[in-house]
C-alpha cells in the first residue's frame, strides 16, 4: 500500500473505502503507457511531447484518485485534458474517465473545451471524431499547426567564366604556353552574361493557437555587375553594355570596352586605326593594314599585313606565317606568337615564340625562344638585351646574325654609318682625282672645264662635311658600343654558320657548339 492509500485509509476508515469503487491510478499509468507508445509509434517527431503529457496526465490521476477517496463520496464527471508542444505546434487529447457514477463528456463538450482552450488553428475535425469514440485514456492529436514555408532566394546563372585578365599577360614573364587558348573572353554589346532569378517569397505558417508565424525573408541574389554591364530585361539579366573583354574584378564582371573583329580580315581597303583594343577572332591576311593603340590579340595566323600597336602587345595566337617584304610585326611592348617566318618583327620589350625562321627581329628586351621547337635560323636578330632559345641553325646550314646587348637601333646605325662613311670617303676620293686632274691643265683648261671644277670642287667640300657628320656620328656610337655589354645568348645546340656581335665586337662561329653561353669577357667573345 501506497504512503497516499495509508493516508486515505486513515481520513475514511477502512469500512468507508470500500463503499465505493474508483479507478485504481496505477490500472490508469498501465493505460497510459500503452496509449502514449502508440501514440508515439504514430507520430515519433512528438514523442517528447507525449511523454511530458503522459507525465501530465498520470498527475491528473492521482489527484482525481485523491478527491475520490476523500470524504462523502461524490460523483466525478468526465474530464477532458489538452497538452500543447513547446512550440505550439500540435495538440493532443485524453479523456480522463468518470468515478463515482459521474457524467461522461460528450464530443460537443469536448470541442467547446478544445475552443475554450485556446485552440482554434489547425483543428482535425474528421480524425477528432473517429478518435472521441475510441473512449477514455486514449491519447490522440486534436491539432495542428502549419510551419512558415521558406521562400526561394535570388539566383544568378553566370554563362561565362570568371577570369581575372583584362589584357594580355607573360605567363612566368618569358613563356607562353601557346597550346591553350588566349585567355581574354571577348563579348558583344548586349550578350547575357548572368541570368538572375527573383526571389521568390514564403508562406506563413501558424501555431495552434492560431499565432502567425512569419516565413523567413527570401534574399535578393548578389549581383556581379561591373564596369561596363547594365541590368537588362526587365531586371532579368546583366549584360554588356559595350563590345570588349569580359573580365573579372572585386568579384563583379567588367568589360574592357575593346573592338571587335568576329571572324578574318584580309579584304579591308586602307588602314584600319582602332583607339584601344582590337581582338580579331580570325586570321589577318591579304596586305591589310592595321594599327591600335591599345593591345591586338589575333585569334587565328597573319600571313600578308602590316599590324602595328602603338601602346602595346601583339599575340598571333597560331603564328605568323609572312611573305619576304610584305609582313610587318611592331608593337610598342611585346609580340607572341608560336611561329615567325618570313616576318620582320619590331617590339619594344621582347618577343615570344616556339620558332623563329627567315626573319628580321629587332626587340629592346630579350629574344625568348625557350618553349616547343626552340629554334631560330637563317635570321637576322637584334635584342637590346639577350637571346634564350634551345637551337640556333638547322642540318641544312643556314646562316644567322645575332646583335646583343645594345638598344637595337645603335648597331644598326653604326652598320649604316659604316658603310656611308667608307662610300663618302670613296666619292671623296674620286672627286679629288678628277679635281686635280683639271687642275694640271692651268692656263689650257677651257670655259666649259672651268665650270666643271668649280661644280667638282662645290660637292668635294659638300662631302666633306658628310663625311665630318658621319665620322662625329660614329664617334657617339662608339661611345655607346664600348659600353660594358652585359647581354648573353644562350642555347643548348649550335650550328654553323653564325654572326654574333656584341658592340662593336664580332665573331663568325663554324662550328657545331652544345650547351652555349655567348658572351663578352675581356673584350673578347667567348661561347662558354
Amino acid at each position: 500500500m501506497s504512503i497516499f492509500d495509508r493516508f486515505v485509509s486513515k481520513e475514511t476508515g477502512e469500512q468507508e473505502r470500500k463503499s465505493f469503487h474508483p479507478t485504481p491510478y496505477r490500472k490508469m499509468f498501465s493505460v497510459l503507457d500503452t496509449a502514449g507508445k502508440e501514440v508515439k509509434a504514430q507520430y515519433p517527431d512528438d514523442s517528447k511531447t507525449v511523454d511530458d503529457f503522459v507525465w501530465a496526465l498520470k498527475e491528473a490521476c492521482r489527484d482525481r484518485y485523491k478527491k475520490a477517496l476523500e470524504g462523502e463520496p461524490q460523483p466525478m464527471k468526465a474530464e477532458a485534458r489538452f497538452f500543447l508542444s513547446k512550440d505550439r505546434m500540435s495538440a493532443y487529447a485524453c479523456l480522463l474517465p468518470p468515478e463515482n457514477e459521474g457524467d461522461g463528456i460528450t464530443l460537443e463538450e469536448f470541442l467547446d473545451d478544445i475552443h475554450f482552450e485556446g485552440i482554434n488553428y489547425g483543428i482535425l475535425q474528421e480524425e477528432i471524431q473517429r478518435e472521441f469514440e475510441l473512449g477514455y485514456l486514449h491519447i490522440f492529436l486534436v491539432a495542428r499547426g502549419k510551419l512558415p514555408q521558406a521562400g526561394e532566394d535570388g539566383k544568378v546563372t553566370e554563362f561565362f567564366q570568371r577570369r581575372r585578365n583584362m589584357r594580355l599577360e607573360v605567363q612566368d614573364g618569358s613563356q607562353v604556353d601557346f597550346g591553350e587558348d588566349v585567355q581574354l573572353q571577348p563579348i558583344r554589346k548586349g550578350t547575357v552574361i548572368c541570368l538572375i532569378r527573383p526571389p521568390k517569397p514564403g508562406t506563413d505558417g501558424m501555431d495552434v493557437a492560431g499565432q502567425r508565424l512569419p516565413s523567413p525573408p527570401a534574399v535578393n541574389a548578389y549581383v556581379p555587375q561591373g564596369k561596363n554591364t547594365a541590368i537588362g530585361r526587365g531586371g532579368l539579366a546583366l549584360i554588356a553594355s559595350v563590345d570588349g573583354i569580359l573580365y573579372i574584378e572585386n568579384d563583379q564582371f567588367c568589360i574592357h570596352a575593346q573592338k571587335i573583329i568576329d571572324g578574318d580580315l584580309d579584304h579591308f581597303q586602307g588602314t584600319l586605326q582602332i583607339s584601344g583594343n582590337l581582338y580579331i577572332a580570325g586570321n589577318v591576311d591579304g596586305g591589310v593594314e592595321i594599327e591600335a593603340s591599345g593591345e591586338i590579340v589575333i585569334n587565328g595566323k597573319v600571313g600578308q599585313a602590316r599590324v602595328t600597336s602603338m601602346g602595346g602587345t601583339i599575340r598571333v595566337q597560331q603564328g605568323i606565317y609572312g611573305t619576304e617584304g610584305k609582313t610587318f610585326i611592331k608593337a610598342a611592348c611585346q609580340v607572341q606568337s608560336p611561329v615567325v617566318e618570313q616576318a620582320e618583327i619590331d617590339a619594344g620589350t621582347s618577343v615570344i615564340a616556339e620558332a623563329i625562321l627567315n626573319s628580321v627581329i629587332r626587340c629592346g628586351g630579350t629574344v625568348h625562344v625557350m618553349s616547343g621547337r626552340g629554334i631560330i635560323a637563317d635570321s637576322l636578330i637584334r635584342a637590346g638585351d639577350s637571346i634564350l632559345c634551345l637551337r640556333i641553325g638547322n642540318l641544312a646550314g643556314g646562316r644567322s646574325q645575332i646583335s646583343v646587348g645594345y638598344p637595337p637601333h645603335i648597331p644598326e646605325l653604326w652598320e649604316r654609318t659604316k658603310a656611308e662613311l667608307s662610300q663618302v670617303q670613296s666619292t671623296i676620293e674620286m672627286l679629288w682625282n678628277s679635281i686635280t686632274d683639271l687642275r694640271k691643265k692651268g692656263s689650257r683648261m677651257s670655259d666649259g672645264e672651268r665650270s666643271v671644277l668649280e661644280q667638282l670642287v662645290e660637292q668635294r667640300d659638300l662631302y666633306v662635311e658628310k663625311r665630318e657628320s658621319l665620322t662625329t656620328e660614329r664617334r657617339a656610337l662608339n661611345k655607346e658600343l664600348d659600353k660594358r655589354c652585359k647581354g648573353r645568348i644562350r642555347c643548348e645546340k649550335l650550328y654553323p654558320f653564325l654572326e654574333v656581335q656584341f658592340g662593336r665586337l664580332k665573331e663568325e662561329v663554324t662550328t657545331i657548339e652544345e650547351n652555349c653561353k655567348i658572351h663578352v669577357e675581356e673584350n673578347r667573345i667567348l661561347l662558354k
